[in-house]
């Protein structure tokens, strides 16, 4: 009698079980990352709308036609779905890689100055009010100041290395920086417009602000 063993053929059915599947991987992929986009464009709402102590998880997965248990997936606090928030607005890009950022490193002394003015007018515009819920935020949450005091700390590098386009790649003082950094800050620029300065006024005076530093602090360097 010949015997026919049928472990080969539960072997390969086994073995093509196992077989990730990548189709379905790359759905869920697809999915978790609409997910999170819709989490954070209604976290967004609701910040700008509610402000940061009468904003609530559940609240968020409301609105954004979720379960509570799907925002803990991506974000394991209410801070870390607001830094989420802010990094959306300032931009979706690496913010060296946009193209109004580079513009701080070609032309004259007051093209550059303008382009400094420009970007950082834009990125105020599409992220000053977010981030203002962060500095309401840490008033009262410890882990908000600390997020907070990394935000400002990237935000002085990030204006360092402006500083360093604006002036032709030297190495810029650190006053200069500092006094870039101070004065281009978002509570003044918040202070500004409720004494009736539009943007582009802002901007105008901003032109004038690097100028001055640099004339000022990057002759010495």
């Amino acid at each position: 009698m010949r015997i026919i063993s049928l472990y080969p053929q539960y072997s390969e059915v086994t073995r093509l079980d196992r077989m990730p599947r990548r189709y379905e991987s790359s759905v869920r992929a697809e999915r978790a990352g609409e997910n999170r986009d819709r989490l954070v464009s209604a976290a967004h709402g609701l910040f700008l709308r509610q402000g940061w102590t009468m904003t609530t998880m559940t609240q968020v997965a409301a609105a954004a036609g979720l379960a509570r248990p799907t925002v803990y997936l991506h974000f394991d606090t209410k801070v870390d779905l607001l830094i989420a928030c802010i990094d959306t607005s300032l931009s979706e890009i690496p913010v060296r890689d946009r193209a109004d950022y580079q513009a701080m490193g070609k032309g004259t002394p007051l093209q550059r100055a303008a382009a400094a003015a420009r970007w950082l007018r834009g990125a105020y515009e599409r992220s000053a009010s977010i981030q203002r819920v962060l500095d309401d935020a840490a008033v009262s949450t410890p882990e908000a100041a600390q997020a907070q005091t990394r935000m400002e700390q990237r935000r002085h590098d990030e204006f360092a290395n402006a500083c360093r386009l604006v002036l032709g790649s030297r190495l810029p003082p650190n006053a200069l920086v500092d006094e870039v950094w101070a004065l281009g800050s978002r509570a003044i620029w918040f202070k500004l417009a409720e004494c009736g300065w539009s943007p582009d006024d802002w901007e105008a005076w901003f032109v004038r602000v690097v100028l001055d530093a640099t004339r000022t602090h990057g002759a010495k360097g």
